[in-house]
C-alpha cells in the first residue's frame, strides 16, 4: 500500500510540474486581484500583437507587461488587420506617437505595421523598454530587461 502510495504521489508532481510549472506564458493574472504579474519569458517566444479601442493587446491582454532576458530573443507578430495604421516599435519612454525614444539596439523589422519585429536583446539592453505605436499616444506597456 505504501509504494502504491508513492507511485501516485510521483505521477500526480509530475502531472503538476507538466501542467502548470513549465508555462511559456510570459504574464500570469492573479484571480484575487486581477492584476497582471510579469515573469520570465522563453526564448524565441512570439507575442501576438492586436489593437483595440486605442490600446495594444499582446496575446489578448491589453497593456501586457513583458519580462524578457538578454541574449533571447522575441518576436512581436503585428499581422493582424487591427495594426494597420498603429507602426510597432520598441522605444525607451512610455508615451509613443512619434519615434523620438525609439530603441533600434538588436530590433529587425521595427515601425512595422503588417510583419513581424524581432528583438535580440542585447547584452547592454537598458532595464526598461517600452513596446508603443509611432502614430498614437498611450497604446503600449513596460518591458522589463533582465540578466
Amino acid at each position: 500500500m505504501k509504494n502504491q502510495t508513492l507511485a501516485i504521489l510521483a505521477i500526480v508532481s509530475v502531472c503538476w510540474f507538466v501542467l502548470w510549472g513549465c508555462s511559456p506564458s510570459s504574464s500570469d493574472e492573479d484571480s484575487s486581484t486581477g492584476t497582471t504579474n510579469s515573469t520570465f519569458s522563453d526564448n524565441n517566444t512570439t507575442f501576438v500583437v492586436t489593437v483595440s479601442a486605442g490600446k495594444y493587446f499582446l496575446d489578448n491582454v491589453q497593456g501586457k507587461t513583458l519580462t524578457l532576458k538578454k541574449g533571447y530573443t522575441y518576436n512581436f507578430d503585428t499581422q493582424d488587420s487591427s495594426t494597420g495604421s498603429h507602426p510597432f516599435y520598441l522605444g525607451t519612454g512610455s508615451t509613443g506617437g512619434n519615434y523620438a525614444d525609439e530603441y533600434t539596439s538588436g530590433v529587425t523589422n521595427s515601425r512595422t505595421t503588417s510583419g513581424i519585429l524581432n528583438f535580440v536583446v542585447p547584452q547592454d539592453a537598458p532595464k526598461e523598454l517600452y513596446y508603443n505605436c509611432g502614430a498614437h499616444s498611450n497604446m503600449g506597456a513596460a518591458i522589463t530587461i533582465v540578466d
